[in-house]
């Protein structure tokens, strides 16, 4: 089990953002004992992938609608009730995913366009300089 500034040396995420996440419904709330947050693996491999999805630009609105279902890895048998409900959740997180995955493919071109200009003007500066040494 690990204590939140454990979790937070772990994970890059500082220990009020750990907290923030759970106040607005981007993470579950951890386990207590004795009132002190207690993380296991499974949360650790959670906030590691929340954080990913922060890192690639991914809004806190959409991470917290990804999330807010809990992990779906750690459910085993499921009933036929909750067949619908995986089913949904699934469905629900694909969509998600889609969408982002479409916004990162726009902000790829993106930088694809902004490196372009900064290799021309690279090139253009090298023979510059070039020019001034000769």
């Amino acid at each position: 089990m690990y204590s939140i500034g454990e979790m937070s040396k772990l994970t890059g995420i500082t220990a009020f953002t750990l907290r923030y996440y759970e106040k607005v419904g981007v993470l579950p709330q951890p386990s207590r004992q004795n009132g002190v947050r207690r993380y296991d693996d499974q949360d650790l491999q959670f906030i590691r992938f929340i954080h990913g999805l922060k890192e690639t630009g991914m809004g806190l609105e959409d991470i917290a609608a990804f999330t807010e279902d809990g992990c779906l890895l750690h459910q085993s048998k499921v009933d036929e009730d909750e067949h619908e409900g995986i089913r949904e959740v699934l469905q629900k997180r694909l969509l998600i995913l889609n969408q982002h995955i479409v916004k990162l493919e726009q902000h790829m071109r993106q930088l694809e366009k902004v490196k372009a200009v900064a290799q021309e003007k690279t090139a253009y500066y090298s023979l510059r300089l070039q020019e001034q040494q000769e």
